[in-house]
């Protein structure tokens, strides 16, 4: 069996074909997340440095309100820079 890219994804999900190959499921990242690794974590560094505006995920965990797709993607691909990932 050959690696899921993009450009097949779709195909062989529709196909029944094994898919989970494509993505990564062993980094985890929530506001729920977040906010246990507040007291040990800049939360500002990494927003700045994923480019998410600090004061918005400052409030999103203040508020435990859901990241979108994107921020996720972009605090994961900063913590990654970093040679950091987090599980649950």
């Amino acid at each position: 069996m050959n690696e899921t890219n993009r450009d097949n994804l779709e195909r062989r999900f529709e196909s029944g074909e094994q898919v989970l190959d494509y993505f990564e499921t062993g980094l985890v990242i929530n506001i729920h997340r977040l906010a246990d690794l507040a007291p040990i974590l800049n939360l500002s560094a990494l927003a700045r440095e994923a480019g998410v505006n600090v004061q918005t995920l400052q409030s999103k965990i203040r508020r435990r309100t859901p990241l979108t797709a994107d921020e996720t993607a972009r605090l994961v691909s900063a913590l990654k820079k970093y040679h950091l990932a987090t599980v649950a």
